[in-house]
């Protein structure tokens, strides 16, 4: 007990004490910067990401402040910014549209009661987070493929694209949330559309473009909300049917309250576990990404931790759910931050814009918020991924190309769940296909390696290798592979485990039968190279007790000792005319393994 209360440390579970400890006037000034600059790239995302959500841009701005603050508190990462995502917004939305109250869609609702719902949601998603950070289900992610976010993330991107068209031309088609019926209701829409909005749109899009040509460092889509809402400002675009935003109160981030009950509860429970799932999963790619440049040891149960406070502070400070952002998290890096009080000074100098010029918003059109989505659309497709997985193996490019259509077609925590379900089930199936293949000796290099058809064969020893986990789901297989041994042909069989990982029960009750088929023939077996964990099994099970005293040998040399001392018939071994081993009567070379 004194040993645990002495390795217990208050840094494990704030891991910002680190920064703390090292930080001085160098760290502030670049953290100054870099937060800054996150701030200004995160002020026009945090509205637009809001807007794929369906609701208003201040619910954007407030969920990357508070939220933003705490998950640089806890977080793994000292460069990860937390916030308002593409995914999870536009998976937001989709929700919102298939959860009913009422018989009424959550999207539907009035704008309080829909709001309660939504900060609720981000409240659930928190506590699933922060609940599978305590539970140590960080290891479990990896055997969610990346191919399952790239293709998620590429669907969301078209849906993204064309959902904001509507925007980007000014008209209205209703709550239409399936793609088929958006671009159906966009084209019917079209001859209504509002060259005004169009023309601020496309200037938005082209601005952001020439800006980041010239120079990455060029702030291109705050430049261009600045001067489209001085068009709508200076022209009074707005008696021309140009749509704004509206009004951005200018406060702190108010307290909000949502409607905590069973109901509720069961509505939202299975959209708020596709968005903690996706949110983990994207947080922790982009931890990923960042630590095999800076050697940052990556903790996955305190990163889950870190995003499931920030999104339960989210639902507490009236913002949306969000994650680790790729794009802000890549800027905070490469502008140099220091520690995490980088994002936490981004989240601080999103609040002083928002105490200071919130009056302002008001003009900014709805066109160039949707020509910025549009073109964060774009680079949200991971073309060389896509290609990669595509081209590496069978697995990856059935999970991309299945979740890349569920995330079109269904609603999207459906899409989630889809991808994540065939990306386990093509684990599982991998995993289920034990090798097991026959050893000959390499005479001339004194070791063991996989034998060739058609290659010499020892008339009485015969040594077989097993590699993979043996449990329930791999037994089917490795049973017929066992069986298809040519027992009658052999005195003695040795099977090579090292590389056998696990047992469970099934595969146990499997050796005993190969065992016993085994005595029946009179083949001794000699199990060798067996790891300790696979060894302990053997002997819980009581396997162990089944096998001849001389049946475990620490490794296959020994076990091959065993069998020219034990076993071998020396007339047979005289009569042979294939010598493989060095024990083999004039046999020179040696075997070594």
């Amino acid at each position: 007990m004194i040993s645990k209360i002495k390795s217990f440390s208050l840094k494990n579970y704030l891991p910002i004490l680190d920064d703390v400890k090292t930080y001085n006037f160098f760290k502030l000034k670049a953290d100054l910067i870099s937060g800054m600059t996150v701030g200004i790239v995160g002020l026009p995302q945090s509205m637009a990401y809001a807007m794929i959500a369906g609701v208003h841009p201040k619910y954007g701005l407030y969920a990357a402040i508070v939220p933003s603050i705490v998950a640089s508190f806890f977080g793994a990462s000292k460069y990860l910014a937390a916030g308002p995502t593409n995914a999870i917004s536009m998976l937001l939305s989709s929700s919102l549209a298939s959860v009913f109250v009422a018989g009424i869609a959550v999207s539907d609702l009035a704008e309080m009661e829909k709001m309660g719902m939504i900060f609720l949601l981000s409240f659930m998603v928190g506590v699933l987070q922060f609940s599978m950070g305590l539970l140590k289900f960080g290891n479990l992610l990896r055997f969610v493929s990346h191919s399952v976010v790239i293709g998620f993330t590429a669907g969301a991107a078209v849906l993204i694209a064309f959902n904001q068209i509507k925007n980007l031309i000014g008209v209205n088609i209703g709550n239409h949330h399936e793609f088929i019926a958006v671009m159906k209701h966009t084209i019917l829409a079209i001859p209504e559309a509002n060259f005004y909005a169009i023309g601020l749109g496309l200037f938005t899009i082209a601005f952001v473009i020439i800006a980041k040509k010239i120079s990455k460092k060029i702030p291109g889509p705050l430049l261009a909300l600045v001067f489209s809402a001085f068009f709508v400002f200076a022209l009074k675009l707005e008696s021309y049917g140009v749509k704004t935003i509206g009004v951005i109160p200018q406060s702190l981030p108010p307290f909000s309250h949502f409607p905590l009950n069973f109901e509720n509860f069961r509505a939202l429970f299975m959209p708020a576990l596709a968005i903690a799932i996706l949110g983990i999963v994207e947080a922790l790619s982009m931890v990923k990404s960042v630590a095999a440049k800076t050697g940052e040891k990556i903790q996955p149960d305190q990163e889950f931790i870190a995003q499931g406070l920030a999104n339960m502070s989210a639902g507490f400070f009236s913002g949306i759910p969000g994650s680790g952002s790729f794009t802000r998290s890549a800027v905070n890096f490469s502008s140099g931050a220091k520690s995490r009080f980088s994002v936490i000074m981004s989240g601080l100098f999103i609040l002083l814009v928002l105490l200071i010029a919130a009056p302002l918003a008001k003009y900014i059109p709805t066109a160039s918020l949707a020509g910025i989505l549009i073109i964060i659309a774009y680079g949200m497709v991971d073309y060389k991924g896509i290609k990669k997985a595509i081209i590496t193996t069978k697995s990856d490019r059935m999970v991309i190309i299945i979740t890349l259509i569920a995330t079109l077609l269904l609603e999207l925590d459906k899409a989630v769940y889809v991808g994540v379900f065939v990306s386990i089930l093509l684990f599982v199936k991998n995993v289920s296909s034990p090798e097991v293949y026959k050893m000959m000796p390499d005479n001339g290099n004194a070791r063991l390696m996989q034998a060739k058809p058609g290659c010499k064969d020892c008339r009485q020893l015969s040594i077989y290798q097993v590699e993979g986990s043996l449990f329930f789901g791999a037994i089917d297989d490795m049973e017929k592979r066992l069986h298809s041994f040519d027992l009658d042909h052999d005195n003695c069989i040795i099977i090579r485990m090292k590389q056998v990982q696990m047992v469970d029960a099934t595969a146990i009750h499997a050796l005993e039968n190969f065992l016993e088929d085994c005595k029946k023939r009179k083949t001794r077996v000699i199990f060798a190279n067996i790891k300790p964990e696979v060894l302990a099994t053997f002997k819980r099970s009581g396997f162990i007790d089944r096998i001849d005293k001389d049946g475990i040998a620490d490794n296959t040399t020994a076990a091959i000792a065993i069998f020219f001392e034990k076993y071998c018939d020396a007339k047979i071994c005289a009569t042979c005319p294939v010598r493989l081993w060095k024990e083999c009567p004039g046999q020179k070379n040696g075997t070594s393994v």
